[in-house]
């Protein structure tokens, strides 16, 4: 799972970078241009803790998250053919004011020029899918009128590129513009207007977030969801991803915050990219697995490995509330909750797997 963070120059993206993966990279050139960063981090998951408690496993290991800082936002075909390769994006809009680093635009009329900044990168990603897709339809006008092989192939890509250009001519973002069906056919060619996309309006430590007009959180548990928008105490919450677990709370709540910025970031991305996990336990390991949310009980085990899927067998569950309700797996067995699921059992967030195959 990788998201990349963006933003204008002096955003303080590296500071977001550094509050979400515990990094402490150099922010002291003010060059606005910056250096790539990546760095993984564990996803916070408090059923690990319960199932090592149980198991006393050798090795706990949480599911991944990667973070790809990238250099200040620019308008070049490298760049955006980077970030076509990320599953989504963590934007940085900036909303406070410091005379030390000016605003790249000059912009003014704090707090709310986070707006202005947020309008311009949806604009550039217009222009960048609408310019893919003009390219795309003259190249296939020529190509698909020779009877080839693939000419069958080229016609219905050229029916579908034309099918969404009018909509990004008029300046509306493709997920905004087709039904789902019609966005998940077209996920393989990595347009930037169906990425979803995380904002963080970065503020100063003591900046009232009520002033920043921003849209309300929805209801994360009702289907998917596409563009969050939240604040980020950027430099503050650089500060306490340096401090040990013991102080960490303590700092958070002096700042009337009940969890790291990271935690939050996790848990919305999740929701962004319609993820969640099921658990797998033994004395060797306890683990999280990351999968999409409609994934299958053998695309599960896929993901563990091909073997298992390949040789897949049956899926041995304990729904996690069972599991918790029942005091662990042999319980929750001996009480007849433990389900033995097929190859087409729909995976649900929090289940205890046991997968058997053959070989």
């Amino acid at each position: 799972m990788k998201l990349a963070i963006i933003g204008n120059a002096f955003s303080g993206k590296t500071t977001v970078f550094n509050a979400l993966t515990g990094a402490n990279e150099s922010l002291s050139d003010f060059s606005g241009g910056g250096a790539e960063h990546r760095r993984e981090v564990g996803v916070p998951d408090p059923r690990l803790a319960k199932l090592a408690l149980d198991y006393q496993p050798k090795k706990i290991t949480p599911a991944r998250m990667e973070f790809l800082d990238l250099p200040a936002y620019g308008g070049n075909d490298k760049f955006f053919g980077d970030i076509r390769q990320m599953e989504g994006f963590i934007r940085v809009c900036r909303a406070f004011k410091t005379d030390a680093v000016p605003h790249p635009k000059q912009r003014t009329g704090y707090p709310a020029a986070w707006k202005s900044d947020a309008a311009d990168l949806d604009a550039d990603f217009v222009i960048q899918d609408l310019t893919m897709v003009e390219r795309r339809i003259e190249k296939l006008e020529k190509s698909s009128k020779k009877p080839t092989a693939n000419q069958k192939q080229e016609l219905e890509e050229l029916a579908i590129m034309q099918k969404v250009r009018p909509s990004l001519e008029e300046g509306v973002p493709l997920k905004k513009s087709l039904p789902p069906e019609d966005q998940a056919k077209l996920r393989p060619y990595g347009f930037l207007t169906l990425k979803p996309v995380l904002t963080l309006v970065n503020v100063d430590d003591d900046q009232d977030v009520s002033a920043l007009g921003l849209p309300p959180l929805p209801d994360l548990g009702k289907g998917p969801v596409d563009d969050l928008f939240i604040p980020i105490k950027a430099r503050l919450e650089a500060e306490v991803a340096q401090l040990d677990e013991a102080d960490k709370k303590t700092f958070l709540a002096d700042f009337g915050l009940s969890e790291p910025i990271r935690d939050v970031v996790v848990r919305l991305s999740y929701a962004l990219l319609g993820l969640h996990s099921f658990l797998t336990a033994g004395e060797k390991e306890v683990r999280a697995w990351t999968i999409k949310k409609g994934a299958s009980a053998v695309e599960a085990a896929k993901v563990i490995h091909t073997d298992i899927a390949k040789n897949f067998i049956r899926a041995e569950i304990v729904a996690w509330d069972e599991y918790v309700a029942n005091g662990g797996w042999k319980e929750a067995k001996n009480k007849n909750k433990m389900r033995l699921e097929g190859k087409d059992y729909v995976m649900r967030d929090g289940d205890v797997v046991e997968f058997r195959h053959a070989g």
